[in-house]
């Protein structure tokens, strides 16, 4: 649980009690030193809770708790008081506060709370219902946070700001942000920045009058007018020229364009998503990323972990891409082989799902019976799981060498080795040099004394 913690200067002491009992369960706190920032974070952070003290005035904290209600509905609220008096709970109650707790509260009462919001937490993010996520794949916990964050971001009209690796799926999110957002009846626009020559981008964003330059017969509306009232996507926004950013931004303040060789400003009503596989925090530093556009896109921020942090969704992916483009290519595939499966967790997959949709596809070209099995994966990476199981057959043996030559004593294998003792023990757990009961196993080699 993500916990967001508010008291005006010098009273931070207050909420000690609170904070020790969230760390106690290990929730993630995030501190805000004013109200500003405190809208700021919960805009940007997308806390599960908000922790706001009151102090002797609380018209302020109150209005601040009306103002996190209404940017995020989702998130629950808790008020801590100097005192709790009738008129100030059915205020806080008005205000969206879920729960008002007293300064000297004893921790049992602090404990009941946290413990109300994390019962209510939990079925918000199993019954939490995307239109369209059954595109998004996996039940493994990165997953699940990023289809509540979905779900949240949606609710809003922010600017989005998805990052990740290549493949990963950051259009697929931008997809579902909209199809669940206000704007879900008007146009989703993508526009790949990466793909369009900087000569033509501005006509493709801003559109162009007749006569505007050689070729241009006819007025054209751009891509920005031809999104309004709906969405714009900007795929690989971090591609973009500086000069090309800098018409982008003025357009996003603004929320008008011009067309090339026009001379008059058209209003336009859009939602910006735009996503980038480089690090824009990089970027901006080295000045190859306006830091305003910066700070405009990156309002409400998504990142996606790449396939290699959640390898556990692999099986279901498999499954799923299987089944669409068997159903596509018109092949029949009855089950997959328990081979395949460990090869591709195996796998650290640099293209993602990507690359995995690319190896599916090529599986179902060269297979031919209804199962699918390790020899029908592609020839490269057949060759390269054959090349490292033979690495790992070789480590295995001069881990063994060493062993034997040291009398299984380990922190002189170890030396010899040329690692720590630590490395050394987690190489032996990866090829199995221990049974169950944690002893080394009995390699048909005199075991000494293990040091």
């Amino acid at each position: 649980m993500r916990a967001l913690v508010f008291a005006e200067a010098g009273r931070r002491f207050v909420l000690t009690c609170v904070c020790a009992a969230l760390r106690a369960r290990n929730c993630e706190i995030i501190d805000a030193s004013g109200s500003d920032e405190l809208l700021e974070m919960v805009r940007g952070a997308h806390p599960d809770l908000v922790i706001v003290h009151a102090g002797a005035d609380s018209s302020g904290t109150l209005a601040s708790a009306r103002r996190v209600r209404e940017m995020d509905r989702g998130a629950r609220i808790m008020l801590i008081a100097s005192a709790c008096s009738s008129d100030l709970a059915i205020a806080a109650m008005r205000s969206g506060i879920n729960d008002v707790l007293s300064e000297r509260c004893r921790e049992i009462a602090v404990e009941e709370a946290l413990q109300r919001a994390a019962q209510r937490e939990a079925p918000e993010k199993m019954t939490t219902s995307l239109a369209g996520s059954a595109r998004m794949v996996g039940a493994s916990a990165s997953v699940n946070r990023i289809r509540q964050t979905i779900h949240r971001v949606a609710a809003t009209d922010s600017n989005v700001l998805i990052t990740g690796e290549t493949g990963t799926g950051k259009e697929l999110v931008a997809e579902l942000i909209h199809a669940n957002g206000r704007r879900r009846g008007r146009p989703f626009v993508s526009i790949n920045c990466a793909a369009i020559p900087e000569g033509l981008l501005e006509s493709e964003l801003f559109g162009f009058e007749r006569g505007a330059f050689t070729g241009a017969h006819a007025a054209r509306e751009g891509t920005l007018q031809y999104a309004r009232g709906g969405t714009l996507f900007l795929d690989e926004v971090g591609d973009m020229s500086l000069l090309a950013q800098a018409k982008i931004l003025r357009a996003i303040e603004s929320r008008r364009v011009r067309r090339l060789g026009g001379n008059r400003d058209v209003p336009v009503d859009i939602r910006i998503i735009a996503a980038t596989h480089q690090n824009v925090e990089q970027l901006t530093s080295q000045q190859k990323f306006r830091q305003d556009l910066y700070f405009r896109l990156n309002v409400a921020r998504i990142h996606l972990p790449p396939l290699r942090e959640h390898p556990e969704d692999v099986p279901e992916l498999v499954q799923h891409l299987l089944e669409e483009l068997s159903e596509k290519m018109d092949r029949a595939t009855s089950s997959v082989d328990e081979s395949y499966l460990v090869a591709l967790r195996r796998y650290d997959w640099p293209g993602n799902v990507r690359e995995l949709r690319n190896v599916i596809e090529s599986t179902l070209v060269f297979c031919t019976s209804n199962r699918v099995t390790a020899n029908d994966l592609p020839p490269y990476l057949r060759s390269l799981f054959a090349s490292e199981a033979r690495k790992r057959e070789s480590e295995r043996e001069t881990i063994m060498a060493a062993l034997r030559s040291t009398g299984w004593n380990r922190t002189e294998a170890a030396r010899l080795l040329a690692c720590s003792r630590m490395t050394l023990y987690r190489k032996m757990v990866r090829h199995s040099l221990f049974d169950q009961e944690g002893e080394e196993v009995d390699s048909g080699c005199n075991f000494g004394a293990p040091a």
